[in-house]
C-alpha cells in the first residue's frame, strides 16, 4: 500500500538529522542520554527505542516524537521535480528519502535496451511499494548521462543506494532547494555557473564541450536561428540551452529555435541518429554513442552540488568513489569527450 510504514525508516530520519547537525553517534547519545551502541541500533532498523528514549532522541535532535517514529501517511510522497506530471497507473517509478520528504520519479529503461528494477508503481493512491523495494538511497538529479553508469556500479540497496533522476541544471537545482534531492549535477561555462546557493558543497564531475550533434554536413547557425530546420532543444533552465542562445547571439543569428524539447543528451543524440530532427544539442560523448559527428560550442564545467546536510551521507561518499573508479574512469576515457582531471576534488571558490 502506498505509504505504508518500512522497518528502517525512522532509523533513516534519525540518522539524517543527526548528520545535518553534524554530530557523532557518540555526540547524539550523550545529548539524548542514551548509549552509543542503542543510537546505531535504532539507525539500523535493529530497534525500535523505548518510549522514554523516544522522547530523548526526539528532544536531542530539536523535533517531536512524531517527526521521527510516527509511519507516514497516505499524502507523504511528493515527486523530485515539483513540475512532474501525474504519472498514468502502473508507471514504474523510483522511490527514496531525502531527509523527511519521501519522494519519487518516473523510471524509465535503465540503458535504452533493457528494464530498470523499480520500487513502487503509480496507484490510484500514489507510490505503490513492490515486494522488496529499497527506500534508502542518495537522489541526485542531473543531466550527465554518465550517472545511470555510476548507479549501476553502485550498490542495489541500502544507504549507498543511488538513485539518479534526469533532469535539467535549472530543475535539478530547485529539487534540492525544495529539499526533494540530496544533489544536483550542474554544468556551465567555467566562471559562468549558477550562483552557489548557502549550504551547498561542490565538487567537481569533469569537463565536457556541449555543442550540435548531427549526422554529415552540420546546418548552420543562421538556419537554426530562424527555425528552418527541426533541433532537438532543452528547457530553459538546461546549461546545454543556455549555450545555443550564447552561441547563436555570437554568430548574429535570431534564436526562434523549432523542434522538440528533449529530456537529456543522450534523448537529443538518439533523436537526430533517428533522422527526426536535423542536430541535437547534446555532449561530444552522447554524439559519439549513436555514431554521430559533433560540433562543439563551448566547454563545460560538471560539478556536483549538494546541500551540506547530506555531505556524510554513504551514498554521497558511493558517488564520488563510483564516479572516480577505475572502471567508470576508463569507460568514460573510451567514451571520449570527457576530461577527469580534477574529478573527484572539492571546489573550495
Amino acid at each position: 500500500m502506498a505509504g505504508r510504514y518500512l522497518p528502517g525508516m525512522a532509523g533513516e530520519r534519525v540518522r539524517e538529522r543527526r548528520l545535518g547537525l553534524r554530530w557523532s553517534q557518540e555526540e547524539l547519545a550523550a545529548a539524548a542520554g542514551v548509549s552509543r551502541q542503542s543510537v546505531a541500533a535504532v539507525e539500523s532498523g535493529r530497534q525500535v527505542p523505548s518510549v522514554t528514549a523516544a522522547i530523548r532522541l526526539a528532544a536531542a535532535l530539536g523535533c517531536s516524537v512524531e517527526e521521527l517514529f510516527a509511519p507516514p501517511g497516505q499524502d507523504v510522497y511528493a515527486p523530485v521535480m515539483a513540475d512532474e506530471g501525474r504519472p498514468e497507473v502502473g508507471t514504474p517509478l523510483a522511490v527514496a528519502r531525502v531527509g523527511d520528504n519521501q519522494v519519487w520519479a518516473p523510471l524509465g529503461e535503465s540503458d535504452g535496451h533493457g528494464f530498470a528494477l523499480a520500487d513502487a508503481v503509480w496507484s490510484d493512491r500514489g507510490p505503490q511499494l513492490l515486494d522488496g523495494a529499497s527506500v534508502d538511497g542518495f537522489v541526485v538529479a542531473g543531466c550527465e548521462p554518465a550517472l545511470g553508469m555510476a548507479a549501476a556500479a553502485a550498490p542495489g540497496r541500502g544507504p549507498g543506494r543511488l538513485v539518479v533522476v534526469h533532469a535539467s541544471s535549472g530543475r535539478s537545482l530547485a529539487a534540492v532547494a525544495a529539499g526533494r534531492a540530496h544533489a544536483a549535477v550542474v554544468h556551465g561555462p567555467a566562471g559562468e555557473l549558477p550562483p552557489v546557493p548557502e549550504g551547498v558543497v561542490r565538487w567537481e564531475l569533469a569537463r565536457w564541450p556541449v555543442g550540435l550533434a548531427h549526422d554529415g554536413s552540420a546546418p548552420a547557425l543562421s538556419e537554426i536561428g530562424a527555425g528552418q530546420v527541426l533541433i532537438a532543444h532543452r528547457d530553459p533552465q538546461a546549461g546545454s540551452q543556455q549555450a545555443l542562445l550564447r552561441t547563436l547571439a555570437a554568430a548574429g543569428a535570431p534564436d526562434h529555435v523549432t523542434g522538440p524539447v528533449v529530456s537529456g543528451h543522450l534523448a537529443s543524440a538518439r533523436m537526430t541518429a533517428a533522422g527526426q530532427v536535423a542536430g541535437g544539442i547534446t555532449t561530444a560523448a552522447a554524439a559519439a554513442s549513436v555514431g554521430l559527428d559533433f560540433s562543439p560550442w563551448e566547454e563545460h564545467v560538471v560539478q556536483l552540488w549538494v546541500d551540506r546536510r547530506f555531505v556524510e551521507h554513504p551514498g554521497m561518499s558511493t558517488l564520488l568513489q563510483t564516479w572516480c573508479s577505475p572502471r567508470v574512469s576508463a569507460q568514460l576515457r573510451r567514451l571520449g569527450g570527457y576530461t577527469l582531471t580534477g574529478a573527484g576534488q572539492e571546489v573550495n571558490a
